[in-house]
């Protein structure tokens, strides 16, 4: 790598006549004709800063390279905070369908007023909901094939879900023999739509179902679930008043006080002799969805940092050689009684130009490095590609970076230019 990079070099400088040679004051050309007048608009920026920026244009080639590091690491620094942002989404969506801050599932179905009754009794409790899940089917309208999914009974009033509709409506009080189904299902049936009657197959018996609304759920959910009102399916399966799961709201919402409360819980149906058979907390559930998108979000980042320092320790470089290249010029500068402080400002302004630059790229090449990675990470890991998500948090974070990288590499050669005399300038070579 190293003798690919520099065959360039080698071919450009091979090809200079001994004429250019000794012509040469090591300046690169602006690429704008000293003919052209200044017009007002032009004066709009000041001269140290219009010189900062017709430096920074002088070796094309050489801020070409430079930027490409800078470029790159912002560009996936962006992008994996949009990442970020798009898993928290996800998140949020998710824990729509998940609002109790407890959620208990026993291993049978229990009469709903006892174990409410006895959940209610543990202090801190605040509000407890009954719900039923069972298995089904769902036929296909030639009745050779049926698809698994899985009924989920909410009370008909239930404040603890928040649906994502895409179309229809949700579940009504009174409702009987409707259903809203999900994306999932629709994977498997794509033919299925608002106002459908479907059969469904449940306990090995059939029934008329008709379909009032679909809604959207991240991620990757197997067997598909499927919604009704508990009040009819109860019935429906000769099991009014049974319930399979428990839905807990609970006075203080911090996790330690959950958690306590948890146990206690968990302890209760234990002495009573109810088998439960899962106990989830809101705070460990959310806990254990983004440990395994941290990891990857973390790693991503650091990635992005460590291009993003190269890329610092670049433009460090090029400064250098830029100021060394212009050590006459500096010169002419302090004949004419430029400051320290002068020549410090057009190095560091010309650095901080050359970062704003890359920082403007690498949001445009963000995009599609956003959209590549929602799709990707969201099949690999959720089985589905992620909502797009592009936020501001990333874009003013790399842009402090930045500003950051390109003053700390600046800051070094606008020291040595500055203390550069005429003498110096005038000696060199």
């Amino acid at each position: 790598i190293p003798a690919l990079a520099a065959l360039l070099p080698m071919w450009n400088t091979v090809r200079i006549t001994v004429r250019e040679a000794f012509s040469d004051y090591g300046l690169g050309n602006s690429g704008v004709k000293q003919s052209i007048k200044q017009t007002k608009n032009s004066r709009v920026l000041p001269r140290p800063v219009r010189i900062s920026i017709r430096n920074a244009f002088r070796r094309k080639t050489r801020l070409a390279l430079t930027l490409s590091t800078l470029i790159l690491g912002g560009a996936i620094f962006v992008a994996v905070m949009n990442l970020f942002g798009t898993f928290d989404k996800t998140m949020q969506d998710v824990e729509k369908y998940f609002l109790a801050d407890i959620n208990i599932s026993f291993n049978r179905a229990y009469r709903y007023d006892k174990v409410a009754a006895l959940a209610e009794s543990v202090p801190g409790v605040k509000s407890v909901e009954g719900w039923m899940s069972m298995g089904g089917e769902i036929v296909s309208a030639d009745e050779t094939t049926a698809n698994e999914l899985a009924f989920i009974a909410p009370p008909a009033e239930s404040t603890l879900i928040e649906p994502i509709l895409t179309e229809g409506r949700w579940l009504m009080p009174g409702d009987e023999n409707a259903v809203v189904v999900g994306n999932h299902l629709l994977s498997v049936r794509p033919d299925l739509k608002v106002g459908d009657w479907v059969t469904m197959r449940i306990q090995n018996q059939e029934s008329e179902w008709q379909i009032v609304g679909i809604y959207n759920i991240p991620g990757n959910v197997i067997p598909p679930l499927v919604y009704a009102n508990y009040e009819y399916l109860s019935r429906l399966v000769n099991a009014p008043g049974d319930v399979y799961s428990l839905r807990i709201i609970t006075d203080e919402r911090d996790e330690a006080t959950v958690a306590a409360i948890g146990s206690a819980l968990q302890t209760l149906f234990d002495d009573e002799k109810i088998q439960v058979s899962d106990m989830q907390l809101a705070a460990e559930w959310r806990v254990a969805q983004t440990s395994q998108t941290d990891v990857l979000v973390y790693f991503m980042l650091v990635m992005a940092i460590l291009t993003a320092i190269v890329g610092g320790l670049g433009l460090m470089g090029t400064m250098s050689i830029n100021t060394l290249e212009r050590t006459r010029e500096i010169g002419v500068m302090r004949a004419i009684g430029a400051s320290n402080w002068d020549i410090q400002m057009i190095v560091l302004v010309e650095g901080l130009f050359i970062g704003l630059l890359s920082w403007g790229a690498s949001i445009l090449f963000s995009v599609p490095i956003t959209s590549a990675l929602t799709y990707g990470v969201g099949v690999a890991i959720f089985k589905s590609p992620l909502a797009f998500t592009f936020g501001m948090q990333g874009i003013m974070i790399w842009l402090a970076i930045t500003l950051g990288l390109a003053a700390l590499a600046s800051a070094l050669p606008a020291r040595r230019a500055s203390r550069l005399t005429v003498r110096d300038t005038l000696a060199y070579e």
